[in-house]
């Protein structure tokens, strides 16, 4: 039940934010910036707090809706595996 939100975390955002912007030059820093911030951190929140913090970067970002990137051969090897080791392959699970 605790979060890191000191300045090491914050400075890992904004790495990960300078990372997405050199990659994609042309997309908007907003976008970039609330990319960085819910692909960062979301894997690290429980799911019951997830809607406050989705919430959280409503809130901050207003109509504002960056589809996250996927990489379904990723996803599909993550699937295989976590059922080798005969686990449920739960899609909340394998985005994180």
């Amino acid at each position: 039940d605790h979060y890191d939100w000191g300045l090491r975390a914050i400075k890992s955002v904004l790495v990960v934010a300078g990372s997405l912007k050199r990659g994609d030059p042309g997309r908007p820093e907003d976008q970039v910036l609330m990319r960085a911030l819910r692909d960062f951190n979301v894997p690290k929140i429980v799911t019951d707090d997830m809607p406050v913090f989705m919430g959280l970067i409503g809130d901050l970002f207003p109509a504002l809706d960056v589809p996250r990137k996927r990489d379904m051969d990723f996803e599909k090897f993550v699937k295989q595996s976590v059922l080798d080791l005969k686990l449920q392959a739960e899609d909340n699970f394998v985005l994180k």
